[in-house]
């Protein structure tokens, strides 16, 4: 706690030193006024358009509504997003994993690739984030390295010209313990700074495993004249993490008779030696100019580093192979695995926007050109139950699941090592045409180059082309139907377990929907979309480390979003989809005709929030949700997980400046599993666990 004390101490001095510069930096520029329901992103089409403009299905999660609904990691904050399956694997601490219409996501920060699919990494901390944009469907043309599923956007807090911030103390179950900094304000005539910082000691569900992130996020914008501003954007991020577990279908999901059931949160793995450690720093510079009412450019840039170590003690799980090793089947085999990675990414966005009419026709063309280059160093080991060249031969750590005792001496090491490194040039070109003020088209294309190469393979050079089109028209007041093609290339960095470099994913998506606006701050969005995909990657059904590519698949589907916020202080965010992807094109493990694995059919989900104005001085909120995931398929076409709805409640009183808020996510306290699998058929499986409830208190005081 004197950790604590002393960052409440130097938080207070610094909001006086910004609160002095307030009246010097005052007359720049004033904050736009904050509403729950954003209508407008720029990840669709990189320039300010309004989202009933844009032929493609869209959404927009608000920095009110990631606090409102309690969302303490970034898998979380897209719970009530149509269509977005979160938490695949549970309290997974590797990284943040997603997925829509079929397709594992792509993830950005600040328009930019944040982290390579498939890799361990560090997660995204929900405090330093303005917003968040879902943009689903391909997005190749603007980003080269989008899925065919979509991509996330995350939006970075940036410097205000307004002096303001907060600053909080959160506790909760789990130990948690959490100090958070947001401040912000003019430093001088031309200069604007801003401090995020957010200090946490906790644990994960699992007793013993550590939940710890330190982070500090300091940015500063320089604005020389009203046409130009330039903004600094630097990241440090420390997390001291432990892992989630794997437990054996037959002791949980499917327990019974002499197989007695063991708790949801039994722990499978070693408490000393499972962690996930993770170091990042990066630097991002972004540079808007304005030369005249016609042209204008944007330079997005940013050097990422980040340190992995990764220590797991698993249940060996192998595909025919049963994981008890004893008649009774009380004792598991369990293996290990580590992983020290570390890897930089420098990349760069660049585009000019010229805005001009041709007769009835008002265009905004976008030129840019954007560059990724990813170098990775990477070395693993792992037990002899892999039958690896090098691998350690003690093949078995048992474990008593009835009676554990932890701690057992065993030989680990690392064994593996190759390197990687991947480049992407890409150059493209967007040209958004409006006719009058209800008819917009948009046209795109672009040609990229990537190479990729490792340790192991050869350099592999690939070229390729890819376009979309699409239309929207208001045809009635606040109707606008849509129509769009759009294609996606995806050069996927890094390699595999074994060292061999990914091929790039490629596929195509027909979409059409309608967007309704029946009034201010409100919108009703359906869509149906249709995308055929090749050379998706794959949990490894042999390996849970690794990732594999295969064949080729369709997705098929449906989605509808709802937002509503009414002037009586109620608002409504409702969300359903219907997602029927499987194996077109398979192989011999995964035939043709096979649904994909881990995704659910079906989501749905259900957030009504109240404000209440009791005086001036004090208001009140009260939230609450239903969310329905529904059932899983696993890899083997064995294993259903079954469907399950959680219920999320949240309350907050504001005083002037003061607020205590009290979120409840799975109110219930319901035990389910995220996800389970055959893996051990015809033995035995694995389940991941669902998180139990959580509860979190934040008492805040802003400036």
């Amino acid at each position: 706690m004197n950790k604590i004390s002393m960052a409440v101490a130097c938080t207070l001095a610094l909001a006086s030193a910004l609160r002095a510069q307030e009246s010097q930096g005052a007359d720049n520029e004033t904050l736009e006024e904050v509403t729950v329901l954003a209508d407008r992103a720029g990840a669709a089409t990189k320039t300010d358009t309004l989202l009933v403009e844009i032929p493609q299905s869209i959404s927009v999660i608000t920095a009110e509504q990631i606090v409102e609904r309690g969302a303490t990691t970034y898998q979380e904050v897209f719970r009530y997003s149509a269509g977005v399956a979160t938490e695949l694997a549970g309290s997974d601490t590797r990284s943040d994993y997603f997925a829509a219409r079929g397709f594992a996501l792509k993830q950005y920060l600040d328009g930019l690739n944040k982290t390579p699919k498939g890799l361990y990494g560090s997660t995204q901390e929900t405090f330093t984030l303005e917003r968040a944009e879902v943009l689903r469907g391909p997005s190749a043309v603007l980003y080269g390295a989008g899925s065919s599923g979509g991509l996330l956007n995350a939006v970075s807090k940036r410097p205000q010209w307004e002096f303001g911030g907060e600053i909080g103390l959160q506790a909760g179950n789990w130990d948690r313990k959490q100090l958070q900094v947001d401040l912000t304000g003019p430093l001088g005539e031309s200069f604007a700074g801003r401090f995020v910082g957010v200090l946490r000691d906790g644990d994960l569900m699992w007793e013993g495993q550590a939940n710890d992130k330190y982070v500090l996020n300091p940015s500063f914008t320089w604005k020389p004249g009203e046409r130009t501003d330039v903004t600094l954007i630097g990241l440090y991020q420390k997390e001291d993490m432990g892992t989630q577990t794997y437990l054996p279908m037959t002791k949980t999901l499917h327990a019974g008779g002499s197989d007695v059931k063991i708790p949801i949160d039994f722990f499978v793995g070693e408490p000393n030696f499972n962690h996930m450690d993770t170091e990042q720093t990066s630097v991002s510079l972004l540079v808007n100019h304005r030369f005249n009412d016609t042209v204008a450019l944007s330079s997005n840039s940013r050097y990422l580093e980040q340190d992995v170590d990764y220590g797991e003690v698993y249940p060996t799980f192998n595909y025919g192979v049963d994981t008890f090793i004893d008649p009774a089947r009380t004792t598991l085999t369990r293996a290990f695995y580590l992983l020290d990675d570390s890897y930089k990414i420098v990349n760069s966005d660049n585009h000019a926007q010229i805005d001009f009419r041709t007769g009835p026709i008002a265009h905004k063309v976008l030129v840019g050109i954007d560059y990724t280059l990813f170098e990775q160093d990477r070395r693993e080991g792992y037990s002899c139950v892999f039958y690896y060249p090098g691998c350690f031969e003690q093949m078995t750590i048992p474990l008593n699941v009835y009676n554990p005792v932890y701690g057992q001496s065993f030989n680990y090491g690392y064994s593996n090592a190759f390197d990687s490194r991947s480049t992407q040039l890409g150059i493209y070109l967007q040209d958004q045409m409006k006719i009058g003020e209800k008819l917009s088209f948009v046209l795109g294309a672009r040609r990229d180059r990537a190479t990729s190469e490792a340790t192991l393979s050869p350099k592999d050079t690939i070229n390729a082309t890819t376009f979309k089109v699409g239309v929207i028209a208001e045809v009635l007041p606040g109707v606008s139907p849509f129509a769009s093609y759009s294609e996606s290339f995806t050069p996927i960095f890094g390699g595999d377990f074994y060292g061999n470099a990914y091929k790039p994913q490629e596929g195509e998506q027909y979409e059409a929907g309608i967007k309704w606006q029946p009034f201010s701050n409100s919108l009703i969005t359906a869509t149906y979309f249709d995308i055929e995909d090749s050379n998706f990657l794959t949990s490894d059904p042999n390996n849970l480390q690794n990732f594999i590519q295969s064949g080729v698949i369709g997705s098929k589907g449906v989605e509808l979003e709802v937002q509503f916020n009414f002037s009586m202080g109620l608002s409504v965010n409702a969300a359903w989809s219907y997602t029927d992807a499987k194996v077109l094109e398979g192989t011999a493990s995964h035939p043709a005709g096979d649904r994909i694995e881990d995704l659910p059919n079906h989501l749905a989900s259900l957030w009504l929030s109240q404000m209440l104005y009791v005086n001036n001085d004090l208001t009140m909120r009260l939230g609450a949700g239903v969310r329905r995931v529904g059932d899983k398929l696993d890899y083997y076409q064995i294993q259903k997980t079954p469907a399950v709805t959680l219920v999320d409640a949240s309350a907050e009183a504001t005083f002037k400046d003061w607020s205590l808020a009290l979120n409840v996510n799975n109110l219930a306290d319901k035990e389910y599993y995220a996800t389970c699998s055959a893996w051990a058929v015809p033995f035995d499986g694995m389940c991941t666990a669902g998180q139990t409830r959580s509860i979190l208190g934040t008492v805040s005081k802003k400036f």
